[in-house]
């Protein structure tokens, strides 16, 4: 009785390769604002502390407008210097995300000081630019200064259009120090930390701090300020000592919170550093590049439900912001979230399109969620950009392999054998591809190169030759090639089963299930193997161990048409003639 349908042979098979809730953002985000250094509008050069002393205060008095964020860093006026470069300004502005730009002069007329602020608008464009909106100026007497400061402040925000109101007002009129020395020394340290004057020399600012602080102690700002300086100097510690000084004087300093969080992150003293950071996003839930920040340390600290949250509000917001939409991969991959990692990498590709990384990792995404043709299109871009890029040529050639396109598989193996010939990979993969075209013929020519070329690859090479003459129906070559493969390559399941195939071709049944135990034990996973072993346990009439061997088939795969069409029969032998005509062992 034939019980094996006449396809029910395997094909052979080749080796071819929790924390407490915050406010939300707000719908529209608070506008970015930057702060330039003023101008010396006098011939006095001993005037110059004023440049960076009132661009900083104004800067840190303004973070309590809640219309208005910060987009500078710690040292708030790095990377500026007098006198100014607009189109580098609005160049700066633009890329940190500013709306508005703060600058101004200060003078001594007739001995009096005066106090000239102006605010420009960022305009966009590939060539960004600076448009003047409003101005305002006072001049009062020496000692004023601070007062003529505050006046021409909200003097300026009024003629902006910048809504302030009583409660904000009487918050941006805090004086950093009553001390005029104080903040004249402050100026000057601040000077030299910038190099205005010349060299930067934050060993000089510091010896100035330090006097500033025994003038004043409670100059909070000098305290914080102090702290960047010793970070420029490499103690950390002191740093963050003064930070935390800063913090004791004015307990929701915006700035030092910002600066020890990020100080702390800087030490991967995270939790620590999430506290501050989520105490300032509480005092300033507008902010997104502090939401960023928490959303960051939330991630590495594991709470990948808060980081995900903050990281949205980021984007949804800022539908360009790169840094957001990085760390959101890292958040969604870590989730196990690939759809969602799928679409935020295609984000990140489109604005790093230089960024041949994260294009790797946006083809292998598609490729898992079976999107090859897509995935083909991104590895195809980054030869483009790179081409002798070996990895995504590779993958150009696998992904073009299952979307059935062989002959662009070739081009693209055939690249990376002339970019890598010392690499014996792409021949495997060659062959497999002109076997996908139907050209054995050159197959077994890449194949008989690689076996001359890379010997320590003999075995592989074997394998797959003899795939080749089983192909063609040569029983007698492909026994040559994998009685060898399997000595050579012990270790490949794929050589023993074909060489299985070849011994159930001879008749030599028992050494062909000699060599599916070996296959099984490599690979156990591959229900071709126990199939085979069940075709051949049939053919020597041991139904029983046939049965185990298709059940064992269709556990790895339960869609397997011819291990259930066996099965049928043997359970139809069973209801026909009797369970002892299926028994383990029968003959």
């Amino acid at each position: 009785m034939r019980l094996v349908r006449a396809a029910a042979l395997p094909a052979l098979v080749c080796s071819f390769g929790a924390l407490a809730a915050r406010p939300a953002a707000a719908a529209v985000a608070p506008d970015g604002y930057l702060v330039t250094p003023f101008e010396n509008a006098s011939p006095v050069k001993a005037l110059d502390w004023m440049s960076p002393a009132l661009a900083t205060t104004v800067a840190e008095k303004l973070e309590v407008h809640p219309a208005l964020r910060p987009v500078y860093g710690p040292s708030i006026l790095d990377g500026m210097a007098p006198p100014l470069d607009l189109a580098k300004v609005a160049a700066r502005a633009k890329e940190a995300g500013a709306r508005w730009v703060f600058g101004g002069a200060f003078g001594r007329p007739n001995w009096k000081s005066e106090v000239r602020l102006v605010v420009w608008q960022v305009e966009g464009g590939p060539q960004p630019s600076l448009r003047k909106v409003a101005e305002a100026s006072r001049v009062g007497e020496r000692d004023d200064l601070l007062d003529l400061l505050d006046q021409a402040l909200l003097g300026v925000l009024g003629n902006a259009g910048i809504a302030t109101d009583g409660d904000t007002a009487t918050a941006l009129k805090r004086r950093p120090t009553r001390d005029l020395y104080a903040l004249t020394l402050y100026g000057r340290a601040e000077n030299q930390f910038y190099g205005y004057n010349g060299t930067a020399n934050a060993a000089e600012a510091e010896k100035n701090l330090e006097k500033v602080l025994r003038i004043d102690p409670k100059f909070a700002e000098a305290h914080r300020f102090y702290g960047v300086v010793l970070l420029e100097r490499g103690d950390r510690g002191k740093a963050a000592g003064q930070y935390a000084y800063a913090l004791d004087l004015r307990p929701n300093y915006y700035a030092a919170l910002v600066g020890l969080a990020q100080l702390y992150r800087a030490e991967n003293r995270r939790q620590p550093a999430l506290e501050l950071a989520q105490k300032a996003l509480e005092a300033r839930p507008g902010d997104l590049e502090m939401r960023f920040l928490v959303g960051g340390l939330e991630w590495e600290s594991g709470d990948l439900e808060h980081s995900l949250t903050d990281l949205l509000q980021v984007t949804a917001a800022q539908p360009r912001h790169l840094p957001a939409r990085r760390m959101l991969a890292q958040v969604r991959a870590a989730r196990g979230e690939i759809e969602e990692l799928t679409e935020e990498l295609g984000r990140v590709a489109e604005l790093a399109p230089e960024d041949v990384d994260v294009k790797f990792d946006l083809g292998s995404s598609l490729m898992r969620l079976g999107r090859n043709d897509k995935a083909v299109a991104v590895y195809e871009d980054i030869v483009k950009r790179q081409p002798k890029n070996v990895q995504a040529l590779k993958f150009t050639g696998d992904l073009y392999r299952r979307l059935g396109a062989p002959d662009r598989a070739i081009a693209a193996y055939e690249r990376v054998r002339k970019i890598a010939p010392e690499d014996p990979r792409p021949c495997f993969l060659l062959a497999g591809a002109y076997m996908d075209a139907g050209n054995d013929a050159k197959a077994e020519q890449v194949l008989l190169g690689a076996a001359e070329f890379h010997p320590r690859h003999l075995g592989e090479a074997w394998t797959d030759l003899g795939a080749l003459a089983l192909r063609r129906g040569d029983l007698t070559t492909a026994n040559w090639y994998l009685s060898r493969a399997v000595v050579r390559a012990p270790s490949r399941p794929k050589a023993h089963y074909n060489y299985a195939l070849v011994l159930n071709a001879f008749q030599m049944r028992d050494k062909a299930l000699a060599e599916l135990k070996s296959a099984g034990e490599l690979d156990p996973e591959d229900p071709e193997i126990h199939y085979l072993a069940g075709v051949i346990y049939l053919r020597l009439g041991r139904l029983g161990e046939a049965r185990l061997e298709f059940a064992e088939a269709l556990k790895r795969r339960p869609t397997h048409p011819d291990a259930k069409y066996n099965l049928a029969l043997l359970d139809d032998i069973e209801r026909r003639y009797g369970s002892e005509h299926s028994g383990a062992g029968a003959q």
